[in-house]
């Protein structure tokens, strides 16, 4: 088996409208040692608060995404991966955030970014979060979440890397890889995806996407990340949510 997978990041009204760039990032990757294949999928929200969140999500999805690789290298079997590995992952991007920072005259909280991320390979998964946005997968026909979203004290606040709790607040699982989709999204679309009365993943919206996922020919479609940039930016989501969106997709096909 191995995965077809497609990620696009796109610019909100509220940051257009303003000519700003947007502050989501995201980073997808298949790599393969051997004969094993491995999906990683990596998703960050550069804080609305803050002048540099954008770069600090950039520095957290390049920096886990390589530490990701260099313990697959090491390791080959997600089985053998551990919660400090994975806390290791999260601190070294961390300090890239503020090694970037002091070197810029800039403050830690100035990169405030949340961090969400899955490694899947044949049999195992592992999945890490913090703050808002969300995984789903499909298991067993039934979509749901594998963390559900961090709020705050405080409207549209929650948990964020740079945070010196960040510890406390990086939640992480492990589950076997018996789930043939997947999708990893930031807070822009959580509102759209989730029902929050009933805490549950909207199949109505995963669904459809999934299946002309599996219609497509390619199993790395890199191109058709442009179709899902158009797709996030359509006007029936752009006004049901201002802010940036990013959405990672991952399906399991046969090779």
């Amino acid at each position: 088996m191995t995965w077809k997978y497609i990620a696009a990041s796109v610019t909100g009204k509220a940051h257009s409208d303003r000519n700003e760039t947007g502050q989501d990032r995201c980073r997808s990757e298949l790599v393969r040692l051997g004969k094993k294949e491995f999906f990683i999928g990596l998703v960050a929200d550069g804080a609305g608060s803050t002048t540099e969140g954008g770069i600090g999500a950039e520095i957290a999805c390049d920096t886990i995404c390589t530490s990701i690789v260099q313990t697959l290298e090491k390791e080959e079997d997600l089985s053998c991966i551990t919660e400090p590995d994975i806390t290791g992952w999260i601190t070294g991007a961390r300090d890239s955030i503020g090694a970037c920072a002091k070197k810029q005259g800039k403050l830690l909280e100035d990169y405030a970014c949340t961090c969400i991320g899955s490694v899947a390979g044949r049999d195992h998964a592992l999945f890490f979060q913090i703050g808002d946005g969300g995984i789903v997968i499909n298991s067993d026909h039934d979509y749901r979440t594998i963390f559900w979203p961090e709020q705050g004290e405080y409207i549209n606040s929650t948990s964020f890397l740079s945070d010196e709790a960040y510890r406390e607040h990086l939640n992480i699982t492990f589950t076997d890889s018996s789930f043939d989709e997947m999708a990893l999204f930031t807070d822009g679309l959580q509102n759209l995806v989730l029902s929050f009365s009933q805490k549950k993943a909207h199949a109505g919206f995963f669904n459809p996407i999934f299946e002309s996922l599996k219609k497509d020919s390619d199993h790395e479609f890199f191109g058709s990340s442009q179709h899902l940039s158009r797709f996030l930016l359509h006007p029936e989501i752009s006004e049901r949510s201002d802010d940036d969106k990013t959405l990672v997709l991952a399906l399991r096909v046969p090779d």
